[in-house]
């Protein structure tokens, strides 16, 4: 099974604890995992919530944030709220990004994006997603 994953900006540097993670659990040897960050695709760090949420829906990336502001109608959360359909990609979002540098935390949250991954028609039309879970 292959996915791309997009990282929001505020994960960039913790790449590194994610591979980790995948490799860690052995979920790198099963799944093909392609992580880009924003700059890979030209958007700006600042790119609107709302923005950011319809580029990976049409793409169909799995979008991976610490979080995004919840204020306005271009927040992420009500972005999702107004424009979910029943097949869209949901957006996981890791608790403690800080914490990924911890080896049980960062395997939790690879065993839950791998079970997101695999599972991922069952969580197609869910908002977001929180790991660990």
């Amino acid at each position: 099974m292959e996915i791309t994953i997009l990282l929001d900006y505020n994960l960039d540097g913790h790449l590194v604890f994610l591979e980790a993670g995948l490799k860690e659990t052995g979920w790198d040897q099963i799944l093909s995992i392609k992580f880009h960050r924003l700059r890979d695709y030209g958007i700006p760090t600042d790119c609107p919530d709302d923005e950011l949420w319809r580029f990976v829906q049409e793409r169909q990336l799995l979008l991976l944030t610490h979080n995004r502001n919840n204020k306005g109608e271009t927040s992420l959360q009500a972005t999702i709220e107004r424009e979910k359909q029943p097949d869209s990609l949901p957006v996981v979002t890791i608790s403690d990004k800080d914490a990924l540098s911890r080896g049980d935390y960062r395997r939790r949250v690879s065993e839950n994006l791998a079970q997101i991954i695999v599972d991922l028609a069952n969580y197609r039309g869910v908002s977001r997603v929180f790991v660990p879970f």
